[in-house]
């Protein structure tokens, strides 16, 4: 970022244009998209969030796949997002580059991985005036454990993790295969079907595809929200599964639970009546169980690295990873990354077999989810059970920076490791326990069976479409 005094937010890592040079009046035509900074863009450095490299930057010479399928459908990419520290993390204070903050409060988190994106998409609903985002930006995020949502949620924006290979991962730095996911960041669920919509469908490069259409095959998802629009009742004989008990669950692994979120998504549920659906409390009994699962597949997944992949291999990122094995690397690494690549160390030490056992349990959480969803069209509960907490200072202790995350992936890890596709909507503000002058977002999450992002949408648009002022439902 060459002009940090525009940098409010610590959302910019670098800012340049980059469009088709002959017109383009495609689906994306005037439409300003953001990347998160662990995307190759040709010609443009990747950080990925850290210092901890040899060189500090590489400087990747192809574009990622959603790259190019963005300037081929007319939009203009405007910069990159920050990134937390090698995507390792759900809070935004372990950039190299310093926190990022929530637009809605400064010194706040606005979630992560995809920290910036985030900040950055929700900074032009906050002050539409704002030279810095142009009016309104649009991002595309990644997500392995809630990457995209956990942001959505707390600066109030919509954000889709889509079922695993739905928009291809080719070109963007992994994380754990079997769970990467990238996808739109938008202010509104219409935006977020259109950018969906330019992403969509298999490239023949990433094996995470293989049970995707091709992009000519996939729905029109704007086109079927527009036949809704406006209508009495958008979702007449429409199904949707409440899920029973969830924050308590985050309780019960050691996070924190807000109530007030709890009642929030609950009275956000309801008003889904008055547009004909049906809402029932359902429970999924497996739905406590991913977050340990999710990380023993995670840390040793961080390890093993990209093997086992016949797709697209960034080898200038590849390489760089050796620099971690260096004194000089390793302090510079924050204490998430650091966690997860001791704990991924020693369980292929010493439980070699957890990986392939937690792969195989997860086909039967798979069949839990679908179980329910054979009965509903989607399942919904809070995406965060609570509201962003504030970034840790630099000097405080590694137990204090883990406590501003604690339980926050919670109902977000589980469709990571199934695939299942899940969106953030923001469904209402509420003051901040630790200072009640501060209001802040929060996120309802939708989620339905691999490749139903149609009926994700159908849900969060009809409620859109009737609360536009997301801001004042109580």
């Amino acid at each position: 970022m060459s002009n940090p005094e525009d940098n409010n937010f610590g959302a910019w890592a670098w800012r340049f244009t980059a469009k088709d040079i002959l017109p383009n009046e495609g689906i994306l035509s005037g439409k300003t998209i953001v990347m998160k900074d662990n995307i190759s863009v040709a010609g443009v450095n990747c950080l990925q969030g850290t210092d901890a490299f040899t060189g500090f930057v590489c400087t990747p010479i192809a574009d990622a796949t959603v790259v190019t399928r963005t300037l081929d459908a007319g939009g203009t990419i405007v910069g990159k997002a920050v990134c937390e520290n090698l995507s390792m993390a759900g809070t935004s204070f372990t950039a190299a580059t310093g926190p990022v903050h929530n637009p809605y409060a400064r010194g706040y988190s606005a979630g992560g991985s995809s920290s910036g994106c985030g900040a950055l998409v929700a900074s032009c609903a906050v002050d539409i005036n704002d030279p810095l985002t142009l009016g309104f930006l649009w991002a595309i995020g990644g997500d392995q454990g809630g990457s995209i949502r956990s942001p959505a949620s707390w600066c109030g924006i919509d954000g889709l993790k889509p079922t695993q290979g739905l928009i291809p991962y080719t070109g963007i730095a992994s994380f754990e295969t079997t769970m990467d996911h990238t996808g739109p960041m938008t202010r509104t669920c219409h935006d977020n079907s259109l950018l969906l919509k330019a992403l969509a469908g298999k490239d023949n490069i990433d094996d995470r595809c293989i049970a995707t259409p091709a992009p000519s095959d996939i729905p029109d998802y704007p086109a079927i929200l527009d036949k809704v629009k406006g209508t009495a009742k958008p979702l007449a004989g429409f199904k949707i599964g409440l899920k029973e008990g969830f924050s308590e669950a985050s309780c019960e692994q050691g996070g924190m639970y807000d109530v007030r979120v709890h009642q929030k998504v609950k009275d956000a549920a309801d008003k889904w009546k008055d547009m004909g659906a049906s809402v029932e409390d359902v429970s999924i009994p497996m739905h406590a169980l991913p977050m340990d699962w999710w990380l023993m597949i995670v840390r040793m997944g961080v390890i093993g690295g990209a093997s086992g992949r016949q797709g697209f291999h960034q080898n200038q990122l590849t390489t760089r990873m050796s620099a971690l094995r260096t004194p000089e690397g390793w302090d510079k690494l924050p204490f998430t990354v650091k966690n997860m690549v001791l704990d991924g160390v020693y369980m292929q030490e010493y439980y070699p077999e957890l990986y392939g056992k937690v792969t195989n349990l997860i086909r039967l959480l798979r069949e839990n989810y679908d179980e329910a969803l054979d009965r509903f069209d989607v399942l919904v509960m809070p995406t965060t059970p609570y509201l962003a907490t504030s970034n840790a200072t630099p000097d405080a202790t590694v137990l204090a920076k883990i406590s501003k995350g604690l339980g926050q992936t919670m109902n977000t890890c589980s469709f990571d490791v199934t695939g299942h596709p899940a969106l953030s909507m923001p469904v209402g503000i509420l003051p901040s326990l630790d200072n009640p002058s501060i209001s802040l977002p929060e996120g309802l999450q939708i989620m339905s069976k691999h490749f139903q992002e149609s009926k994700i949408y159908k849900a969060a648009f009809a409620w859109e479409d009737k609360h536009p002022n997301w801001k004042e439902c109580v």
